[in-house]
């Protein structure tokens, strides 16, 4: 078989996998801003939901900020920023509802399809009510925790729904003893990512924590505090390179080439980026921008392992 070319599986795409592909890629941006506004404090930029200080469109100056709210609460960048992102969750939920409605004409011709979209549309429903508890919460860590794996598992549906639309033009070929082994290597790097992400949500808001009970512990010495999580997060890092080399390795050891074989290499630079990101993290005294790069790269990966686990899982055998 010939080696795919993506380009072409783009533009032979339908206008559903095009609206598919699309709603994915603005999901992808909107955890790009939800981390954006993590790391920035602007969480609680508005404090109510799903106005904004009482009104639909925030105020710019502390002055028309309506009562009961306090004009000191009032920070025109954080609540901005988080208006923004509601934006953007807006619109993303707007293609999963069009999504969704071009997923209709597969109800009996392909179930799964209209069921991955249905399921995504669900899944966009509970995510903005949940943002909602978030707020009302206060940024409670558990549940920004919940907020986030709930965003992967939303852009892995949408990336599932896509494939299976596609999948007579994405399905590879793999040697008859490749599928098992590859694909027992692939889940456990897409768990223990997994476990990752929960975890760095986690020492985020213990930094939080942190920085409001130590004010004048400086901040380059923050992560020394966090303790165990933190511990057990620098050790999966290294777990997660030696199973992303293993998955890696195997794969050219059965001179695959092509798709599964980009994705590979791929999932290794990213790996090894998010490696790199964590020591600027740990000896950088804590960029933001590197917190927003690190969560931004670890929804990536998932998507990537996600997506070399449907390859190997739908793929045709050769002896």
């Amino acid at each position: 078989m010939e080696p795919m070319n993506w380009k072409t599986c783009y533009t032979e795409a339908s206008p559903f996998e095009r609206t598919a592909l699309w709603t994915l890629a603005i999901t992808f941006f909107l955890i790009f801003v939800g981390g954006l506004v993590r790391v920035s404090g602007a969480g609680l930029g508005c404090p109510d939901w799903p106005r904004c200080f009482g009104l639909w469109v925030p105020p710019f100056t502390a002055d028309a900020v309506p009562p009961p709210y306090d004009p000191a609460e009032f920070n025109v960048i954080n609540t901005w920023m988080e208006y923004f992102n509601r934006l953007v969750g807006l619109l993303v939920g707007l293609f999963i509802l069009l999504t969704f409605v071009r997923a209709i004409r597969f109800f009996r011709s392909d179930p799964t399809v209209f069921g991955g979209a249905a399921g995504a549309l669900l899944l966009v429903l509970f995510q903005g009510w949940l943002g909602g508890q978030v707020v009302r919460s206060g940024l409670e860590g558990w549940m920004i925790s919940v907020h986030m794996v709930v965003a992967v598992l939303i852009l892995n549906v949408l990336l599932f729904t896509v494939y299976r639309s596609m999948r007579q033009r994405l399905q590879i070929v793999l040697p008859a003893d490749a599928r098992t082994r590859l694909s027992g290597w692939l889940v456990a790097l897409i768990l223990v990512t997994l476990l990752q992400i929960v975890l760095g949500t986690q020492i985020r808001e213990a930094l939080s924590e942190i920085s409001a009970s130590y004010v004048t512990l400086p901040r380059g010495e923050w992560i020394e505090q966090v303790g165990l999580a933190d511990q057990v997060h620098r050790a999966a890092s290294w777990l997660i390179l030696g199973l992303s080399l293993a998955f890696y390795a195997a794969v050219r050891k059965r001179r695959i080439d092509g798709a599964l074989r980009e994705l590979a290499a791929l999932n290794n630079s990213a790996v090894l980026l998010q490696i790199v990101l964590g020591a600027g993290l740990v000896y950088l005294a804590l960029p933001p921008a590197l917190q927003l790069f690190h969560l931004g790269i670890a929804a990536f990966m998932t998507s990537i392992q996600f997506l070399a686990l449907l390859f190997v899982r739908h793929a045709t055998t050769r002896a």
